[in-house]
């Protein structure tokens, strides 16, 4: 009896062994199983944030380059709107230029239009006086005509003289009035075609020459 009970004591003692270890494994293995799950619950809060943290600085980038584009596109259209000034500048010192040149041609061209038709008057006022002139010659020349013609005497060649200087006289009428005709075609004062004057003076000098001479005898 007393063997049999203490094999059956034996074999509840292991039996008690095998329990209690069973048990110690379920409760490692509890332990172990709680361990990983909040090691992987941990591992994908860490995850989670990362991801987080990764989509806020990829928001933050996404948002530093707008920024950025906006300050580009801001300092284009400055720049464009600064050239748009400056060539309405530049056009408007051009016009103002030109502006002032054409002014100053303007001025320039009138004053010497001017200073050409005081020029013009001034010149038919000369050619008028002178042709005034030449018709008081032919007055006199006529007159003088009239007195040589009517101061014949006795003496052949007083008269042959005095005939010569009525015919020099003569022609310088004749040449005179050619003259006169030549101031119906004026331009600026002056006759298109020329004066003989060379002619007329020459002329003149030959009838006091005769008209003294025939005084002398």
């Amino acid at each position: 009896m007393s063997s049999a009970q203490s094999s059956t004591n034996r074999n509840q003692t292991l039996l008690g062994f095998k329990c209690t270890r069973g048990l110690l494994v379920s409760a490692l293995l509890l332990v172990l199983g709680a361990c990983t799950s909040e090691s992987a619950r941990e591992a994908e809060v860490a995850a989670q944030q990362a991801a987080q943290v990764a989509t806020e600085q990829e928001a933050m980038r996404l948002e530093q380059e707008r920024a950025r584009q906006r300050a580009e596109e801001i300092r284009r259209q400055r720049e464009v709107q600064a050239a748009e000034q400056a060539r309405l500048q530049a056009q408007r010192e051009q016009e103002e230029a030109e502006a002032r040149a054409r002014a100053d041609a303007e001025r320039r061209a009138q004053e010497e239009a001017e200073r050409r038709e005081q020029a013009r008057i001034a010149a038919i006022a000369a050619a008028e006086e002178e042709r005034q002139e030449k018709l008081n010659r032919i007055a006199e020349l006529e007159a003088q005509i009239a007195q040589l013609t009517a101061s014949t005497s006795t003496n052949e060649s007083r008269n042959e003289t005095m005939r010569q200087a009525i015919a020099v006289a003569e022609e310088l009428i004749e040449a005179l009035t050619a003259e006169q005709a030549k101031y119906d075609n004026v331009e600026d004062g002056q006759t298109i075609e020329p004066l003989a004057k060379e002619y007329i003076d020459e002329l003149e000098a030959r009838k006091n020459q005769l008209v003294q001479q025939a005084g002398g005898q």
